[in-house]
């Protein structure tokens, strides 16, 4: 456990400021050097410190929300509905960081903690069925969430209780007893199922708080506290900065990264790429290629809300937030990667925009096919997909690879 006092913290954020503010901290730069300062300047705060402090809050509410819930004796409907809508807006907020994996999401092993699918229902039917494991649950939270085993934890462990077929599961079910098949003769009541989500939506704010920290020297500070002295969980590289700092003192003492392009290069390689080549190959590829030797029919990422070609567009818009320099944004900011391959004669800036606006609008008509990618994952919308994120992700390497040589 790395520790970081809240008088460091202040520090650093003020050192930050006035770096940011002082002419003196560009000098010796080139002027391709200083675009791509300005570019990472803009995309750290204003992509992954925004989505990572929204994630934060939403899975932050969703433990809340099924905090209250545990507590009634009888659910409503609209109480669930509430569940659900904060799940998916949590969910999307997770989609949209996947394009900066690089940092502590992979290094803390955060990712495959949350977000592993598929469901390994045959241990989540076990742990629903044992009183003791339940017992725990309810009573120690996330702290007991070690005996329902990895693949039962995160967003799709709690997908499974709060969506069936594609809806929000029904009060009635929740209020009675588990009719999944995997289920029979086990009498799993709808109550250690609710029982079950809040410790694992617990366990998923711990973890998303952790990221939140982990980047933003400006993470507010009960959650810094939370991270570091109730969970023993890590904060800090092992220079004593956030990743966010890391990226932002690129050339100095203690960052990683040695140079702007190569800190540019990264962003487009390690996150860019990295998450383009896995939707295209990997999230589609492996339910979609029958004849394929990875073929895997039950490799289908949020199977029971059937939102996967919702995360799928996630995952690429996670790419345009990053290569516009802004979260939201649908055209590059002044300050931002595209901007900069734009602006620097990059031949191939043009047809890499018009191939990040063809890997959205694939994933655009997978969703207005009617049927969810769990449904049908040998689609032709899906194919198509594949194809056009493919083309992306080759643009994104010969771009990276363009920089790395500035």
């Amino acid at each position: 456990m790395k520790k970081k006092l809240l008088g460091v913290l202040a520090l650093s954020v003020l050192a930050l400021v006035s770096c940011n503010k002082d002419p003196k901290a560009d000098a010796g730069l080139t002027s391709q050097e200083k675009a791509l300062k300005a570019a990472v300047e803009s995309y750290v705060p204003n992509v992954i410190y925004k989505i990572y402090g929204n994630l934060a809050d939403e899975t932050e509410t969703l433990y809340n929300q099924l905090s209250a819930l545990k507590e009634k004796d009888t659910y409503a409907q609209a109480d669930i509905a509430k569940i659900c809508a904060t799940f998916l807006s949590a969910r999307k907020w997770w989609e949209q960081s996947e394009a900066f994996l690089y940092g502590a999401a992979t290094a803390y092993g955060i990712d495959p903690h949350i977000d592993s699918w598929p469901l390994d229902k045959d241990k989540l039917v076990k742990s629903l069925s044992n009183a003791e494991t339940i017992a725990d649950l309810d009573a120690e939270g996330a702290g007991a969430v070690d005996e329902v085993g990895a693949a039962s934890l995160g967003f799709h462990g709690i997908e499974f209780i709060i969506f069936r077929n594609g809806a929000n599961r029904k009060a009635s079910a929740l209020n009675g007893v588990e009719d999944d098949e995997a289920f029979a003769g086990r009498n799993v009541t709808g109550k250690s199922e609710v029982i079950f989500a809040t410790a694992v939506a617990e366990d998923l704010r711990n973890y998303c708080f952790e990221l939140q920290a982990a980047w933003d020297p400006a993470c507010p500070a009960d959650r810094v506290k939370l991270v570091e002295d109730e969970l023993e969980l890590n904060t800090l590289m092992d220079s004593g900065l956030t990743y966010g700092e890391n990226l932002l003192q690129t050339g100095k003492a203690g960052s990683t990264y040695r140079s702007w392009p190569e800190a540019v290069s990264s962003i487009l390689v390690a996150g860019c790429s990295n998450i383009c080549n896995e939707v295209a190959n990997t999230k589609i590829g492996t339910a979609h290629y029958v004849n394929s030797q990875d073929y895997d029919p039950d490799y289908i990422e949020s199977p029971y809300s059937k939102k996967s070609y919702q995360d799928f567009k996630d995952n690429i818009l996670s790419i345009q937030y990053s290569l516009y320099g802004g979260q939201g944004l649908d055209s590059a900011a002044s300050a931002s990667v595209m901007q900069f391959l734009k602006d620097n004669g990059w031949a191939k800036a043009a047809e890499m925009e018009s191939a990040l606006k063809a890997a959205v609008a694939s994933l655009d008509a997978c969703l207005a096919s009617g049927k969810a990618f769990v449904d049908d994952p040998a689609a032709a919308v899906a194919e198509t997909a594949i194809v056009k994120i493919n083309a992306l992700d080759a643009l994104l390497n010969e771009a990276a690879d363009w920089i790395s040589k500035l």
